[in-house]
Order: C-alpha cells, then sequence, then structure tokens
C-alpha cells in the first residue's frame, strides 16, 4: 500500500480557489447574480413629487353637441387624451379628458394634469388645440388651466 502526499505550492492553490470559485457561481459573469441572491431587497424610493393642475377645455356652440344631460366636443373624441412629453419629446404621462358638462353655452370638458417635477420644461399636447410648450414655473404658478 502506498501513501501519496498533496503538495500544495501557491499554484495549486490559486486554481484549486478558481476552480472552487467557478463551481459555486461565483465566476466574473455569475458574481453579480450570486450576489443578487443574498443582498438586502433595494430600499424602494418615495414617490417621486408631482405637480397637479386642474384644468377645462372649453368648446363654443358648433364645437360640442350635447347628449343626456352632458356635452362633447364634435372633434374631440369621448375618450381624448392630453399628453404630456419632456423637453426631448418623451411621453410622461396621459391624462384623460372628463365628461363635458354644458355650462351657460359652453361645453366644460375637465382634466387634472399630474406631472413630475424637475423637467424643467414639458409640451402638453392638447386635443384638436395641439402641442402646447410650458416651463416648469409656469407650471407651478398655475392653480387652473383653460384652453379655449
Amino acid at each position: 500500500m502506498s501513501r501519496h502526499r498533496l503538495w500544495l505550492t501557491p499554484a495549486t492553490v490559486v486554481i484549486a480557489l478558481a476552480l472552487a470559485a467557478v463551481f459555486a457561481g461565483m465566476s466574473l459573469r455569475g458574481a453579480g447574480i450570486i450576489r443578487g441572491w443574498f443582498a438586502a431587497p433595494p430600499v424602494a424610493a418615495g414617490p417621486q413629487p408631482m405637480y397637479t393642475v386642474p384644468g377645462t377645455i372649453r368648446l363654443a356652440a358648433g364645437q360640442y353637441v350635447t347628449d343626456a344631460g352632458g356635452c362633447h366636443g364634435t372633434t374631440i373624441k369621448p375618450d381624448a387624451q392630453i399628453v404630456i412629453t419632456d423637453p426631448s419629446g418623451a411621453t410622461l404621462a396621459y391624462v384623460p379628458v372628463g365628461d363635458g358638462v354644458l355650462t351657460g353655452g359652453v361645453c366644460e370638458l375637465p382634466f387634472e394634469l399630474a406631472m413630475p417635477v424637475g423637467k424643467g420644461s414639458y409640451g402638453i399636447d392638447f386635443p384638436v388645440f395641439g402641442l402646447m410648450p410650458y416651463t416648469e414655473q409656469e407650471i407651478a404658478d398655475l392653480i387652473d388651466l383653460t384652453i379655449g
């Protein structure tokens, strides 16, 4: 019976550790995945500050029709949406236009803008009226936004 001795040299230790890392899933490619299993979940960020601005699209006679106590635009569809964009033109939000209310011969379509703070400027694309630019300060100063 012969006895074998295991001689550990620095090179064999390095090779052994490298193999152990690979087998344990700790290769350079897999290290992030393995760490992700054991890492604490990321802390949820609080809600982003938003501007909330109520508004109305006002349609004059000839621009709306009445129905069952309400009204809707002849060119603005009942499911119309206002599109809010950032300075690059990327869409930030879609805001639905509410059901029309007939007030003193004018059809008023309510909406409520909800847009994130910190973009500097915004484009607000209203049905029929088109894209209108607003600075962040102009949005912050608004109490109500009436178009038409």
